[in-house]
């Protein structure tokens, strides 16, 4: 439900104030005087001294510009990907509704005069290049990463007025390194963290969120712009709203899209119920083996999935990564999930659908009877309220997912959560469905820190985490007080750490894993296509890698 012109005016304004802040220059420290100044000078010295300039920060709109123009997308998939890939001109997914190709319209499939141009208005020449540090992980999205990155260097470099430099980095540092802001233009992939184009613009646009994933932009008229998007339930009105903001996005390049890429599982004869749809989950408890299965493990109770991911954090209220929520999910859940294998939103931990207010700013859950923690704790709606709290009193990385939209959390009864809004969100129970909305263990989860690597995860979901050895392997095991019609099929799970795509494909080839998943990439998917005893399964599932540029990040003078 449309918001009216008094609520929306109010969201706008406390946005405002918000955006003050979060945009305000950091505060600078001063270098202590070699001697103390007399009393006299001290009288004087603050008319006197002089304000400090502050730093200004390395990527202008021109430069930002030049690189967007200058980078030919379809010789990238031509060259690594052998035209597997598809070419991201914006970026919302071409399947989603009010889609656009703004980088296309903007700049064209390529133009390096308009690269050239934009590079000499900044200042530069081939005689005083622009000279930058590219970052990328090597293998956290597969090999061909690296020549991703070499394609990308020698694109700016044809300028003749750009010398870029490639770093790389293992991802969990990686992680720590752009999220710290120490990255100034780096490489990430993204995946649907809901259903809607929401979901792909303002975790890199808003002033709120931005921060969370490096991107550290902000710009009150594209925060207006995504507010407005955001609450309007008017599809007219939205694909009007997401038009202009994929001109202003293309405009101010707060990322730059490179291409779509497919995900690929691979299996072994003999498992059932592998199913990955538009959601991007991977539920484990529907998985079972069939009577002529040969389980890695020798033992049908346990079953060993394979991976090129690594843990960031299996914190709830801090976890921000594909793979962490991966876990997360198995272990707990959500007040909302989806059918395995679709993106039909269904009750999870909710019993219904929430009741609605009729303005649109409350959202009322009632919790399903005989839900408990792995721990035989069980769960109320005060845990609910605990999470909220404690996501906002540690402002982990995931915090601004939620913060943007929710205002306040109570809990009424033991079995009622109420959720507040900041303003009419279209798209709230899609939200709930996300891993911030996962209740976590109170006896696992203190409020006074971030516990990323916790010894065990008792959660509310079909599994439990009993062991995490990291870049090795963690150990899931059945949910004792699981009480689900779901519970799960097959009791044990490991996951297996692998350090590249060819040796986790070798092992599921060998019969050392039953399931190679993310990332194998395309070329070492192709060949164990052609495998018998094996299962390819391309995943229908929107996958993004695109160019982040850290828009606070200044050079040091050392530099």
């Amino acid at each position: 439900m449309r918001s009216s012109k008094k609520i929306k005016m109010l969201a706008l304004l406390m946005l405002v104030a918000l955006l003050a802040v979060a945009c305000s220059p950091a505060a600078t420290t001063e270098t202590p005087a070699e001697t103390a100044p007399s009393a006299e000078e001290a009288e004087t010295e603050p008319e006197e001294m002089a304000e400090e300039t502050p730093a200004t920060p390395l990527w202008t709109k021109e430069l930002r510009q030049a690189i967007a123009a200058a980078i030919d997308r379809e010789v990238i998939v031509d060259r690594v990907f052998e035209g597997r890939n598809t070419p991201a001109y914006g970026m919302v997914p071409p399947s989603y509704p009010y889609a656009t190709e703004p980088f296309q319209d903007k700049y064209g499939t390529r133009d390096l005069e308009m690269a050239k141009q934009l590079l000499q208005d900044a200042g530069y020449s081939e005689d005083n290049p622009f000279v930058f540090d590219l970052w990328y992980p090597p293998e956290h999205y597969g090999t061909t990463t690296a020549d991703v990155m070499q394609v990308i260097k020698e694109q700016l470099e044809e300028t003749g007025m750009m010398v870029v430099n490639l770093q790389s980095q293992n991802w969990a540092e990686y992680v720590d390194g752009f999220v710290a802001g120490e990255a100034p233009f780096f490489m990430l992939g993204w995946f649907p963290d809901f259903t809607d184009p929401d979901n792909w613009l303002t975790p890199f646009a808003s002033c709120l969120q931005s921060p969370d994933n490096g991107v550290n932009y902000c710009n009150e008229e594209m925060d207006a712009l995504l507010m407005e998007a955001a609450t309007s339930v008017d599809p007219a009105k939205r694909e009007e709203l997401y038009q202009q903001i994929g001109e202003l996005y293309a405009e101010d390049v707060p990322t730059i899209p490179l291409f779509w890429e497919p995900e690929y599982i691979t299996f072994r004869t003999g498992i059932e119920g592998v199913a990955i749809g538009g959601s991007f989950e991977f539920n484990y408890n529907v998985l079972s083996f069939t009577e002529d299965a040969a389980p890695a493990s020798g033992d049908f109770d346990t079953i060993i999935i394979g991976t090129t991911d690594e843990v960031n954090s299996l914190d709830a209220d801090d976890a921000y990564a594909t793979h962490d929520w991966e876990i997360i999910k198995n272990t707990g859940m959500a007040l909302m999930g989806y059918t395995p294998g679709t993106t039909e939103l269904i009750p999870a931990a909710a019993a219904a659908f929430p009741e609605v207010s009729d303005d649109g700013l409350t959202y009322t859950f009632t919790l399903k009877d005989g839900l408990a923690f792995a721990d035989g704790t069980p769960l109320t709606a005060e845990d609910y309220v605990y999470s909220w709290d404690r996501l906002n009193a540690l402002e982990g990385q995931v915090s601004g997912l939620v913060q943007v939209y929710v205002e306040s959390v109570e809990a009424p009864d033991a079995a009622t959560v109420v959720y507040h809004l900041k303003s009419p969100i279209g798209f709230f129970s899609a939200l709930a469905a996300t891993a911030p909305f996962v209740a976590v263990n109170p006896n696992t989860f203190a409020m006074d820190a971030i516990n990323s690597y916790p010894d065990t995860l008792d959660g509310i979901g079909p599994y439990r985490m009993v062991s995490n050895v990291p870049g090795e392997q963690l150990v899931l095991e059945a949910n004792p007080f699981y009480t689900g019609e779901d519970a799960a099929k097959i009791k044990n799970v490991i996951i297996k750490y692998f350090a590249d795509p060819t040796t986790m494909g070798n092992a599921v080839e060998k019969g050392e894993i039953d399931i190679a998943w993310r990332t194998l990439g395309p070329v070492e998917s192709t060949r164990l296509s052609g495998i018998e005893g094996l299962t390819v399964q391309k995943v229908d599932a929107p996958s993004l890698r695109y160019m982040v540029f850290n828009h606070t990040y200044v050079l040091d003078s050392a530099e």
